[in-house]
């Protein structure tokens, strides 16, 4: 026959299961772990590194474009960048709207495997004619009505576009070598071919403020283009030494110094000087004697380039005047009076 618990076992045995349930409820929710998801149809080709080394790179060009936009429009710009990120570039593409102002670029890496490096370069409508309309001598106000832009429009934008490509080679200059051009200008984002719609591309994101005009310039570099960027980039860090190595500095000094070698330079030898009238110098005539500020066993200073180098002797060699260097000048000195 089982045994039939009392009262006070019952109301125990309650307890301890309520509390028990408790602390597994409790183990649970603190043991568990946050978990972030993950498109394998679409994997990242990019490292957080490589993609904050990009932001790096293009927050001086950012800097750099404000400059140059300041000075063509002659009014104030300001550029700054906003975000960087990877995606489709169908993704890309379906954001844009049907007619756009999209400057293609190769970027032209030193050795590079592609026939083309391709990048895109896409400008906000209300930035293009507040642009035009500056270049041509306006105040620089975005159209209100929205329409396709001229061929000659495109033609001023096209001027205006290249100049802030040929920009793109001064913040790259300490990575690696690269000769970026604009191509051409499309202004259907549809119609564009290069890029397959499912490969991976890098956005770059800008602000852009023209007086009182906004908008924004996106940068799109393909996934091919990146990865040759990189790659060059890491084989030319290998290739080269620091520039702390004292063989690489002695190497650099020695090419300067054979360069300043080439360098001609005007000597001359000043025998004295003094300070005669025009009239004087008018009357002059064959035999007369010039006197000079200095007696006659001083020695000659050799200018070199308006300078005061050397104090020699006059002298003679080889049947011509000659100086031979007796003392070495501080140079910067004036000549002796």
């Amino acid at each position: 026959m089982a045994e039939i618990l009392s009262q006070s076992q019952i109301d125990s045995l309650l307890s301890s299961l309520t509390s028990g349930k408790d602390e597994v409820e409790h183990q649970d929710i603190s043991t568990e772990k946050k978990v972030k998801d993950y498109d394998f149809r679409r994997p990242k080709l990019f490292t957080r590194e490589q993609l904050k080394l990009l932001f790096s790179i293009y927050e001086n060009y950012a800097k750099l474009l404000s400059s140059h936009t300041t000075g063509i429009l002659q009014s104030h710009s300001l550029i700054e960048i906003v975000e960087i990120e990877e995606q489709q570039y169908y993704e890309f593409n379906n954001a844009l709207p049907d007619s756009v102002l999209m400057g293609l670029i190769n970027f032209e890496i030193k050795d590079s495997e592609n026939e083309e490096d391709l990048v895109i370069m896409d400008m906000s409508k209300d930035i293009g004619f507040c642009s035009i309309e500056r270049l041509l001598g306006g105040v620089g106000k975005p159209l209100k009505d929205d329409r396709e832009y001229t061929e000659i429009e495109i033609g001023i934008l096209e001027y205006f576009l290249r100049g802030m490509v040929n920009l793109m080679k001064n913040v790259w200059f300490d990575y690696l070598e690269t000769a970026p051009h604009l191509m051409k200008i499309e202004t259907n984002s549809r119609i564009l071919q290069g890029i397959s719609a499912d490969e991976n591309v890098v956005i770059i994101v800008m602000n852009i403020t023209v007086n009182e005009t906004q908008g924004k310039i996106n940068i799109c570099i393909p996934a091919t283009t990146l990865d040759m960027l990189f790659k060059k980039r890491i084989s030319q860090t290998k290739k080269n030494v620091k520039r702390g190595d004292q063989e690489a500095e002695e190497k650099r000094r020695k090419n300067i110094i054979d360069e300043i070698r080439k360098t001609e330079l005007e000597i001359t030898g000043v025998l004295g000087e003094v300070e005669v009238l025009s009239q004087d110098i008018f009357d002059l005539e064959i035999g007369d004697i010039i006197k000079l500020n200095k007696p006659k066993n001083a020695m000659v200073d050799i200018v070199v380039n308006d300078e005061v180098w050397f104090r020699g002797e006059m002298g003679a060699y080889k049947n011509k005047r000659a100086i031979v260097i007796k003392e070495f000048n501080e140079t910067g000195s004036e000549p002796n009076r």
